[in-house]
C-alpha cells in the first residue's frame, strides 16, 4: 500500500517537524502519519489494522513483501474547524443542591442572563454547566443539605438539549464530570480568576495542527496495544490442548506447562506408541460406540426428509402464488384482438379469387416461408417489374407481381409485429409448472393425508395442487382460466406451509445437534483407555504443540519489540510534539491575549512560556512580581478575563461562553467595559450570563437594545424549599405595559380550557406577569421613564410630564394589585397558613380588570 503527501512549505511549521520525525521512522509509522495529516483525525480501526500488518512484515513476523511507504512531503491543507455547538435548553434536573426538578431553562443562541439574588439557586445551574464542561475548578455537586432523606438521595442528573452543526440533539447527563460534546464549552468565574492570573497554566484546548501529535502518539499506542493483545494471545494462558488431555495421564503436566522453554524431545518421546495402539484404541472405541442408540439417525433422516418435501411444496405454491391471472387474461385478449385486426387485414388486401381459400394460419405460414426464403437469397427489393417467381423461375405477369408486392406489404405491416408481440406476451404470462416436481409434491401430499398434525392444510394444498396444474394446463392451451382467484387462495395455505417447514428445519437442526453431542460426550469405559488416548491424541497433535512454543517464543520478541517503540518513535514524537507546542500555541496565545488585554484595558504584564512534561505553559508577572501581589482585585479580573477570552478563542470555533459572576470587584467604568466585551462576543458565539449584579445585567440589555437585539433574561427566584425557580421573559426595563398585557390575556384564555392542576400553574405564571406589568406601568407610564431601575441616569425632563391629579387613583389600585402579585407568583414562598389556599381564575381575571381600569384612567 502507497501512501503519498505532497506540497511543499518554506518555514518550519508544527507539520513539517511531525513529517520530519516520520521520515526518520520505520514504514509502518510514516504510514500511520500520512493518514492521520490527511483524515487529521486517529486513524480508524480498520486502518490501524492495516499499519499492524505493514509492522508485522517489516519486522519479519508475517510473510510478504514489505509495502513500498514512501518518505512523505509537508502538505499545507487547512486545519478545518469543529462543528458549531449551541445549548438549547436544561430541564428535569435531579439532586442538584435544591434546585426544583420542574424548570426549564432555555437558552438563547446569541445571549442569555440569569440574574438573581443570592441563595437564589444561580449557583446551582452553574455548577451543572461546569460539571459538563469539566472546567480546571468544577465542584462536586451535592444534594439539598437541608433535606432529610430516607433513602439514598437522587444521583444529580439533568436532561440537555443542544445543536451541533445545526443538527437538535439530546443528552442525559449523570453527575459525569466532562460530557461530549460539552467539553468545549468555556466556563470563566471567581476561582478560575487565580487560575489564570498566578498559575503556570497549561492550555485547555489543542489547535488543529498541534493535535496531529496526539493523533498520531494515540495511534501508536493502538498498535502497542495490538501488539500487547496479540502477545497476550500467544501466551500459555490462553493454551488449546490442555483441555484434550486428562488429568491423571502422564501427558497432561508436559502439556499444562507448554512454552518457550519446553523440552521438544521429552514430547517426542511421550506421542511414541505402540504400532498397533491405533488398532487396540479403535477396537475399545468400537465397544463403546455399540452401546449407543442409532434412534437419532433414523429420526434424523425422516425429519430431513420431510423438510425437503415441504420445501419442494412451497416452492411449487409459491409459483402458484406468483401467477397473475389478470396478465393472462389481457395477454390472452390482447392477442385475440391481434389476431382479429391481422385477418381484417388480410381480407382487405386480398380478394377471395386471390387465395387459395380462406385467409387461415396455413396460407399465413406459407407466405410467411416465402418471405423468409427471399430474405435468404438477399432479395431486398423484390419484386420489381421483370423478376421471375423465386420458386418456378418463371416470369410474373403483372398480376402476379402485384399479388407478391401486397404479400410483401401484408407481411411489413405492424399489425404482424403485434401478433408476435402479443403471443409472445401470453407466453410469459403462463402458468408453467414442472410435471415431474408436480408429482412428488403429489405423492407428499397423499403420504400426509391422515397426519392429525397437518390434515387441514393437506387437504387444501390437495385442492390448490389440482387446481394449479388446471390453470397450468388452460394458459398452456390459450384457454380462458376457470379458476381466477388461485393465488389468492394459496397464500393462507402458504403461509402454514412455511411455519410447518420452518419447524421441520429447526427440529433437524436440533437432532443434529444432539447427534454430534451425543458423539463428543461418551466418557471414556475403561481406565487404560486414557492413557493410550492421551499419548496417540500428543502424536497427533504434536504439530500444534510445536507451534504453540513458536507462538509462545514470538509472543516474547513482540513484547521487546513494543519496548523499542516506546523507547524509540513515541519518545522522539514528545519531543517534536514539545517543540511544536512551543512554537505554535504560545505564539498564537501571545498575539490573542495582547489583543483581549487591550480590549478590556487590562493592566500590563510580562508573559512567560516553559515546557513541562512536554506541556506548553504560561505564566505572567509585574517586574519579579506574581500579578495577585500587585495588582488590585479588579485589576485581576479582567487580566484573567482576557487569559481566559484569549485561550477560548484559541480553538478558532463557535462553543458556549459562560460567565459567573464575572464583574465582582469591578468598578462600573470597567463593568461597562466587560459588557461591551460580553456583548461583541455574543454576535459570534452563544453567551450565557450569571449574575448578581443587576447593575451589570442592566449593562448588557442596554448595549443589545443600542444594537437592536434582544437578550433573553431569566430572574432567578428563591422558592423557599426549592431553588433555583426561572421567571422567563419578566423584562420590565425591556418589555411595555402593552406588550405584557397581550401576553397575560392569552394566559386567561387558555386558563379555562386547561386541566385543574394545569390552571393553578398558569394563575401564578399570570400573577407573574401581572407583577411585571405593574413594575412597567409604573415605571414607563405612570411615573414617564424619570427614572428607571438599574440605569444610570434620572431623565428630569421628563418630570412635567406626569399627571398628579390622577396618581393617587392609580396609586390606590396598582399598590395592593402589586401585593397580591407578589403574594400569589411563582417564585413566592407562602406561609404555612395560606398554603392549601389557592387564588381562583374569577380572582385573577378581576384583579388583571381592575388593573387595567386604572391604567385606562390615567392614561385616558
Amino acid at each position: 500500500m502507497t501512501t503519498e503527501l505532497t506540497v511543499n512549505l518554506g518555514d518550519t511549521t508544527p507539520r513539517r517537524l511531525l513529517v520530519d520525525w516520520a521520515n526518520s521512522q520505520d514504514a509502518w509509522v510514516r504510514q500511520l502519519t500520512a493518514e492521520t495529516i490527511l483524515s487529521r483525525q486517529t486513524p480508524g480501526e480498520d486502518f490501524l489494522d492495516v499499519v499492524y500488518e505493514t509492522f508485522l512484515v517489516e519486522k519479519g513476523l508475517a510473510e510478504g513483501d514489505s509495502p513500498d511507504i514512501p518518505k512523505l512531503e509537508v502538505s499545507s491543507v487547512d486545519t478545518s474547524e469543529e462543528e458549531v455547538l449551541e445549548l438549547a435548553e436544561l430541564s428535569n434536573v435531579q439532586g442538584v443542591n435544591a434546585l426544583a426538578s420542574d424548570q426549564k431553562l432555555t437558552f438563547d443562541p446569541s445571549l442569555t442572563v440569569l440574574f438573581g439574588q443570592n441563595g437564589s439557586g444561580k449557583t446551582g445551574y452553574a455548577r451543572i454547566i461546569k460539571r459538563i464542561s469539566a472546567v480546571r475548578a468544577a465542584e462536586d455537586i451535592l444534594p439539598n443539605a437541608h433535606a432529610t432523606y430516607i433513602d439514598p438521595p437522587p444521583a444529580p442528573s439533568a436532561q440537555i438539549t443542544y445543536r451541533l452543526a445545526g443538527q437538535d440533539r439530546a443528552a442525559q447527563w449523570s453527575n459525569q464530570a466532562g460530557l461530549a460534546p460539552f467539553t468545549r464549552i468555556s466556563v470563566f468565574d471567581s476561582n478560575a480568576v487565580q487560575l489564570h492570573v498566578d498559575s503556570e497554566l497549561g492550555y485547555v484546548y489543542t489547535p488543529a495542527e498541534l493535535a496531529l501529535f496526539g493523533h498520531v502518539a494515540t495511534g501508536i499506542r493502538a498498535i502497542q496495544d495490538r501488539i500487547a493483545g496479540e502477545a497476550s494471545g500467544l501466551t500459555p494462558g490462553t493454551n488449546p490442548l490442555l483441555s484434550k488431555f486428562a488429568r491423571e495421564t502422564k501427558v497432561y503436566p508436559i502439556i499444562e506447562t507448554l512454552g518457550a522453554t519446553t523440552d521438544l524431545a521429552e514430547l517426542d518421546a511421550l506421542a511414541s506408541v505402540e504400532a498397533d495402539a491405533e488398532a487396540t484404541h479403535e477396537r475399545l472405541q468400537s465397544e463403546i460406540n455399540a452401546l449407543r442408540s442409532n434412534t437419532v439417525d433414523a429420526v434424523l433422516a425422516n425429519t430431513l426428509q420431510f423438510a425437503g418435501d415441504l420445501k419442494r411444496l412451497h416452492a411449487l405454491l409459491s409459483q402458484f402464488r406468483g401467477f397473475n391471472g389478470e396478465n393472462y387474461k389481457q395477454a390472452l385478449e390482447a392477442v385475440d384482438a391481434a389476431e382479429l385486426r391481422r385477418a381484417q387485414a388480410r381480407e382487405e388486401l386480398f380478394a377471395a379469387d386471390e387465395l387459395p381459400g380462406l385467409p387461415d394460419d396455413e396460407w399465413q405460414d406459407f407466405i410467411t416461408a416465402g418471405d423468409q426464403y427471399r430474405q435468404h437469397l438477399g432479395r431486398d427489393h423484390y419484386p420489381q417489374a421483370g423478376d421471375a417467381c423465386l420458386y418456378c423461375m418463371q416470369p410474373l405477369s403483372p398480376a402476379g407481381l402485384a399479388l407478391v408486392s401486397r404479400y410483401r406489404t401484408f407481411l411489413d405491416e405492424t399489425l404482424m409485429q403485434q401478433v408476435s408481440t402479443s403471443r409472445k406476451a401470453l407466453e410469459q404470462a403462463r402458468l408453467v409448472v414442472n410435471d415431474t416436481e408436480v408429482a412428488r409434491v403429489r405423492d407428499f401430499l397423499q403420504t400426509r393425508d391422515g397426519h392429525a398434525s397437518d390434515a387441514d392444510w393437506v387437504a387444501r394444498a390437495h385442492t390448490l395442487l389440482n387446481d394449479g396444474v388446471a390453470t397450468s394446463a388452460e394458459t398452456y392451451e390459450g384457454k380462458a382460466l376457470t379458476d381466477t382467484d388461485l393465488g389468492a387462495r394459496v397464500e393462507p395455505v402458504l403461509a402454514e406451509v412455511a411455519a410447518t417447514l420452518t419447524a421441520a428445519t429447526e427440529a433437524a437442526e436440533q437432532l443434529a445437534i444432539d447427534k454430534q453431542n451425543a458423539t463428543t460426550t461418551i466418557a471414556t469405559k475403561q481406565r487404560e483407555l486414557a492413557e493410550l488416548g492421551a499419548r496417540i491424541d500428543l502424536k497427533n497433535n504434536l504439530a500444534t504443540a510445536r507451534e504453540y512454543v513458536r507462538r509462545a517464543k514470538r509472543a516474547v520478541q513482540l513484547e521487546r519489540l513494543s519496548k523499542v517503540i516506546s523507547n524509540g518513535a513515541a519518545k522522539q514524537l514528545t519531543v517534536q510534539s514539545k517543540l511544536a507546542s512551543e512554537d505554535l500555541v504560545n505564539k498564537s496565545f501571545e498575539s490573542l491575549f495582547a489583543e483581549e488585554c487591550e480590549r478590556l484595558q487590562a493592566p500590563p504584564v510580562a508573559l512567560h512560556f516553559q515546557g513541562r512534561s512536554g506541556k506548553a505553559q504560561r505564566k505572567k508577572a509585574v517586574a519579579n512580581y506574581r500579578p495577585s501581589a500587585v495588582l488590585s482585585e479588579g485589576e485581576q479580573k479582567v487580566l484573567a478575563l482576557a487569559d481566559f477570552l484569549a485561550e477560548s478563542r484559541m480553538r478558532g470555533t463557535k462553543a458556549p461562553l459562560i460567565f459567573d459572576d464575572p464583574v465582582t470587584s469591578l468598578d462600573y467604568r470597567r463593568l461597562d467595559e466587560v459588557a461591551a466585551r460580553i456583548q461583541g462576543l455574543a454576535e459570534t458565539h452563544q453567551v450565557i450570563v450569571l449574575t448578581h449584579n443587576i447593575m451589570f445585567a442592566s449593562a448588557l440589555i442596554s448595549v443589545r437594545q443600542n444594537k437592536r437585539l434582544r437578550v433573553k433574561i431569566y430572574e432567578v427566584r428563591d422558592g423557599g424549599e426549592a431553588k433555583g425557580v426561572l421567571a422567563p421573559d419578566v423584562e420590565p426595563q425591556l418589555d411595555t405595559p402593552a406588550d405584557l398585557a397581550k401576553r397575560i390575556n392569552v394566559k386567561l384564555e387558555h386558563i379555562p380550557k386547561a386541566d385543574a392542576i394545569v390552571q393553578d400553574a398558569l394563575i401564578k405564571e399570570t400573577y407573574d406577569l401581572i407583577r411585571a406589568w405593574c413594575e412597567a406601568f409604573v415605571e414607563q407610564e405612570l411615573l414617564c421613564n424619570v427614572t428607571q431601575r438599574y440605569r444610570h441616569n434620572i431623565m428630569m425632563t421628563k418630570l412635567s410630564k406626569i399627571d398628579a391629579t390622577k396618581l393617587d387613583a392609580a396609586v390606590a389600585v396598582i399598590e395592593p394589585l402589586f401585593a397580591r402579585a407578589c403574594d400569589r407568583m411563582t417564585g413566592h414562598s407562602h406561609a404555612a397558613e395560606k398554603m392549601s389556599t389557592k387564588p381562583t381564575f374569577a380572582e385573577l381575571k378581576q384583579d388583571w380588570e381592575n388593573g387595567q381600569a386604572a391604567r385606562k384612567a390615567y392614561i385616558g
